[in-house]
């Protein structure tokens, strides 16, 4: 094998590792059900205290869950959010 070829070769390898890895972060945003303030900055590229700041002034939707009333988030809800935003 040249070098080129090599080098061709461990591209397309890599190609396949990035693209595996993403189905895999793909996979767990959207085998849960509900997600957790990191999750919806992970999603919507936006930092904690947007997301803090949205949910005070009722911008997103959003849950309570137990008694400390966490924070969660429907994710189906969250992107409907988004589609609603970029329009």
């Amino acid at each position: 094998m040249t070098n080129c070829e090599v080098s061709k070769l461990h591209y397309i390898l890599d190609k396949k590792e990035y693209d595996s890895r993403a189905e895999s972060n793909a996979a767990l945003f959207f085998n849960n059900l509900i997600w957790g303030i990191d999750e919806v900055c992970s999603f919507t590229n936006y930092a904690k205290g947007t997301i803090y700041n949205l949910v005070s002034r009722g911008e997103i939707p959003y849950r309570h869950r137990g008694r400390k009333k966490r924070l969660v988030f429907v994710p189906s809800e969250i992107i409907a959010w988004l589609k609603g935003e970029q329009t």
